[in-house]
């Protein structure tokens, strides 16, 4: 009796172990868009972040994105700024799901100054400043309010256009 319903009996296990609509404690992250994949002076990176969290609690909680350089040229260590930044998440009404918009601007993607201009001298002309582009991806993470953090995400390659 018991090999008549098996099959029903690994059916029903397997429905109940595949369900993935479960909300989870770890808030999950998903990348819902990226408003451009090259960065111009005076421009912004934003990235907006869909969350689902089962205790609807990121307010008061932080995302932290990780800028990685993909460039093989290193930077002078007098230049080179921090490639983490965590911002505080403001306070808002517990929801379960919802969208995050962050804003990255140019000046925080633009270290490599390039070749600086070569002056003019009685015998050779000047040399003009060289800008070198970057090329970057951005990891990003939230973490809720009772400290439980996400998965990590990572957008595609974004190029920063020298000036």
């Amino acid at each position: 009796m018991l090999k008549r319903y098996l099959p029903y009996l690994a059916f029903a296990v397997v429905v109940v172990a595949c369900d993935k609509n479960k909300l989870e404690t770890r808030p999950s992250l998903k990348i819902k868009n990226v408003n451009t994949s090259e960065v111009f002076p005076g421009q912004q990176l934003i990235v907006t972040l869909e969350y689902k969290d089962k205790e609807g609690d990121l307010g008061n909680g932080f995302v932290t994105y990780v800028r990685n350089r993909l460039n093989g040229t290193p930077l002078d260590p007098l230049l080179d700024k921090t490639d983490t930044v965590e911002r505080p998440l403001p306070d808002f009404p517990k929801t379960t799901t919802g969208d995050i918009e962050v804003k990255i601007d140019y000046a925080f993607m633009d270290e490599d100054p390039g070749t600086p201009e070569i002056p003019a001298t009685p015998t050779t002309p000047a040399i003009p400043a060289v800008p070198v582009n970057d090329t970057m991806i951005f990891k990003f993470y939230v973490k809720d309010a009772e400290g439980n953090v996400s998965d990590t995400l990572s957008t595609g390659t974004i190029v920063e256009r020298a000036k």
